[in-house]
């Protein structure tokens, strides 16, 4: 996620101050909404869906405390990044707005660098939050894109025509980002976030990375190039991304064990080792559970 593709909410009451927040944010690259009162900030936040909010606590016609507390009780902003603006240096109340569930603060009077520092922080947050949560739903999942399986575990690429081939860490997660964004443009920047690397436009290390890719996933001479390239954009991948169950055959056969042996919802099944004798038997325990084991 870019500065462009990051949109903060700005909930202040004096106007002054929030055309300020907004003209340093935007100058950032950050988009930007504004709101003069939490009533606002709180319709906003629905409509607008932003990523970050930066707002003020003690304001003329609200409380920022409220504005945090809403948001948290929300099930779609419950992990909202929030940040504070606030005249109050006693730390009895930064402590307060805390314990709410604000992520930061900053006091004012600040400067450019304080505020964009927070909020800069806060979008790293999103980032790393967002690739944890990838990595967690593929970890039992793999995808199919364009005839190709990928084991993001692994980091195995399994061809239509059963060849093989392991990707590098760096490969894997270049490949999970583009995927995450299939069909979709994914800047240098973003994709370097997601690697965990800082950016720098000097730098060359994604575009040979992108070449690495591009010769093990296919030749681009033989079929349209998987991987575009954006001149002054980025990267894009093409085609349809499924994902595959890789703990199908799992539940299946727990599914089969259940049916086979009649297993009443208090059973538990044990597979014994292959060395145990070639039998099967059921072993009622005391108490009102029963056990299957089955060699």
């Amino acid at each position: 996620m870019s500065q462009a593709a990051t949109k903060v909410l700005v909930v202040e009451d004096e106007i002054d101050v929030r055309t300020r927040i907004e003209t340093i944010l935007k100058f950032e690259g950050y988009d930007t909404v504004g709101a003069g009162s939490v009533r606002e900030g709180l319709r906003l936040s629905l409509s607008e869906r932003p990523d970050i909010v930066v707002s003020d606590i003690l304001m003329e016609n609200g409380d920022g405390l409220e504005l945090v507390s809403v948001l948290r009780s929300r099930p779609e902003s419950r992990l909202l990044p929030i940040i504070m603006v606030t005249a109050l240096s006693d730390r009895q109340w930064q402590r307060r707005f805390m314990a709410l569930g604000a992520d930061d603060y900053i006091t004012k009077p600040f400067t450019t660098e304080e505020l964009v520092s927070a909020v800069h922080s806060q979008r790293l947050k999103i980032e790393w939050r967002k690739t944890e949560n990838l990595r967690a739903a593929t970890r039992n999942y793999g995808c199919l894109f364009n005839g190709i399986e990928f084991d993001p575990i692994q980091r195995l690429l399994t061809f239509s025509d059963g060849r093989r081939d392991t990707l590098t860490v760096s490969e894997a997660n270049l490949l999970i980002a583009l995927l995450d964004h299939a069909n979709e443009s994914v800047s240098r920047e973003s994709i370097s976030e997601t690697m965990g690397r800082q950016y720098s436009p000097l730098e060359r290390t994604i575009d040979v990375l992108i070449v690495r890719l591009r010769k093990k996933i296919g030749d681009p001479s033989l079929k349209p190039d998987l991987i575009v390239t954006l001149r002054s954009v980025g990267y894009m991948l093409h085609g349809k991304v499924e994902r595959i169950d890789r703990m199908a055959g799992f539940r299946s056969c727990r599914s089969w064990f259940a049916t086979a042996f009649r297993v009443l919802p208090s059973c538990t099944v044990t597979l014994c080792p292959a060395a145990s004798p070639v039998s099967q038997q059921a072993v009622t325990p005391a108490g009102s559970q029963q056990a299957i084991h089955v060699w």
